[in-house]
């Protein structure tokens, strides 16, 4: 599955000549991989990464703002009836070069464990996405997206941040 992940990844990349700036802005969902790194990959396996709001609006060429909303949802290794939930609303400037979108965000976060029956919901302290997004246009308003997000986070009185990779690709309204 992540080899196939991987290709699709690298086909958009070498077929695309048309400019992310064809459009002002855009507002799509996207579905992918969850991968924990850390001490978060001890616990935790890959899970699902789903995001229901990712969207972008330029400014001008290079400047414009961003926000993505989602979540990520993964099984416990060792005990079968416990999952994590990570949910996320995050905020911040993208930055536009060629087919490219950087996007540092601040993200508003919550952590669910459920076990058992019972939900244990966790206060995050701060929380941070560092992504880029590949964009693809398909032609009139639609577009594709290959997105590579860095997520971070702190849950409230833990030692040490919680981190994972998301590989996730989507579909784009642009206007």
């Amino acid at each position: 599955m992540k080899k196939l992940l991987l290709i699709t990844v690298l086909a958009l990349f070498s077929t695309n000549t048309i400019t992310a700036q064809d459009s002002k802005g855009y507002v799509g969902v996207s579905i992918g991989l969850a991968m924990p790194t850390g001490d978060l990959a001890d616990a935790a396996k890959t899970g699902l990464d789903l995001g229901l709001i990712n969207a972008g609006y330029r400014f001008n060429e290079t400047w414009g703002a961003t926000v993505n909303w989602g979540a990520t949802g993964h099984s416990d290794k060792e005990i079968d009836d416990v999952t994590y939930g990570i949910g996320y609303l995050a905020i911040g400037p993208m930055i536009s070069y060629g087919n490219f979108d950087f996007k540092p965000q601040y993200a508003f976060s919550s952590v669910v464990v459920e076990g058992g029956g019972n939900n244990i919901d966790f206060d995050v302290e701060s929380a941070w996405i560092l992504g880029t997004t590949y964009n693809l246009s398909l032609g009139g308003n639609w577009g594709m997206a290959a997105n590579l997000d860095y997520f971070t986070f702190k849950i409230e009185d833990a030692e040490d941040s919680s981190n994972m990779f998301k590989l996730s690709v989507g579909v784009q309204y642009k206007f």
